[in-house]
């Protein structure tokens, strides 16, 4: 963003933290909307997994995230900063959460860190890498 505007740093952060729950926690979320987020050169990084690189590769795993049966989820954001030109963002928090699998309950918990950039004016999701520390 190469303007003398200073950019509302608290706003794009309430921007953010609603993408981030739509996308990333709201596992009720229909892919067409969780898509709309993601930049075409997205990538995640999952623990003991080679990278899921590109927007249509990512379709895949979004499907399969919308179908989790989520049982609880606790957790979140814990730091949030957008750079000052206002086009670079990036969170780090923590999650807790209970799947339903077909053996019974799965538990997981870790730490995450998600990357954004603003591009034509609209915030995308550009990557995530977590882990998972149970």
């Amino acid at each position: 963003m190469r303007s003398t505007e200073k950019v509302d740093l608290d706003a794009e952060k309430e921007v953010l933290k609603r993408i981030h729950k739509e996308m990333l926690v709201s596992h009720k979320s229909d892919v067409d909307k969780v898509m709309k987020y993601i930049a075409k050169d997205a990538i995640l990084i999952p623990p003991n997994s080679r990278p899921i690189e590109g927007a249509e590769t990512l379709r895949e795993a979004v499907k399969e995230m919308v179908k989790t049966t989520v049982l609880s989820m606790s957790g979140g954001v814990t730091r949030l900063e957008v750079a000052e030109s206002g086009d670079l963002a990036y969170d780090i928090g923590h999650f807790k959460i209970v799947n339903q699998k077909p053996e019974g309950p799965s538990k997981e918990e870790g730490y995450f860190v998600t990357l954004y950039k603003k591009m034509d004016g609209e915030w995308k999701f550009m990557g995530q890498i977590w882990n998972n520390i149970t």
